[in-house]
């Protein structure tokens, strides 16, 4: 690379030394004076010039930039990738989520049912203790009734018979009204 670096340099010495034997004096030139080996003499070291360039410069110039894009791409690529897989982890989370939600509900759902549940069943007890209790007040006043009603009989009894009676004959009598008004 170097000896072909030295030779266009050498040829481009030369060229400029054999251009200006024959040429007029400074002041008579132009930038299009010159003769037809200055030209072609420009025109190869220009082309020289350009497959140097293109061979040191342009491809090492081209290889990085094709690198540079590569990496690009693939950076791209990765942050695709990556975003998918975020928005994969995001719908997991959110099912996730409206799982958790859904068994809170549930939970909260069955505990209400079995609150209402429990509440039912007290509210049948006190209604069954308030029935035993009426039952019991009932029975109670019954046979006080009852009581009374052999009382208010013996009172007869004794007014009508004219006469006092025995608490054996009181009883006994009573117990004989208080089984006929049953029947």
């Amino acid at each position: 690379m170097k000896t072909l670096t030295i030779i266009l340099i050498t040829l481009f010495l030369c060229g400029q030394a054999l251009a200006s034997e024959g040429q007029a004096p400074e002041s008579e030139q132009g930038i299009f004076s010159g003769s037809l080996g200055d030209a072609i003499w420009t025109v190869t070291a220009f082309v020289v010039l350009l497959a140097v360039l293109g061979k040191l410069a342009w491809k090492p110039m081209l290889n990085a930039l094709k690198t540079r894009e590569e990496h690009i791409r693939q950076e791209i690529e990765s942050a695709e990738t990556a975003r998918k897989k975020a928005e994969k982890m995001l719908a997991d989370y959110e099912f996730k989520g409206m799982q958790i939600i859904k068994q809170v509900t549930d939970q909260a759902q069955e505990q209400g049912e079995k609150l209402a549940e429990k509440t039912r069943q007290e509210m049948f007890a006190i209604k069954r203790r308030t029935q035993e209790d009426i039952e019991h007040a009932r029975i109670a006043a019954s046979e006080q009734l009852w009581e009374e009603a052999g009382q208010i009989a013996a009172m007869l009894s004794s007014e009508v018979l004219g006469r006092t009676i025995t608490q054996e004959d009181n009883q006994r009598l009573i117990r004989e009204a208080i089984t006929k008004l049953r029947q």
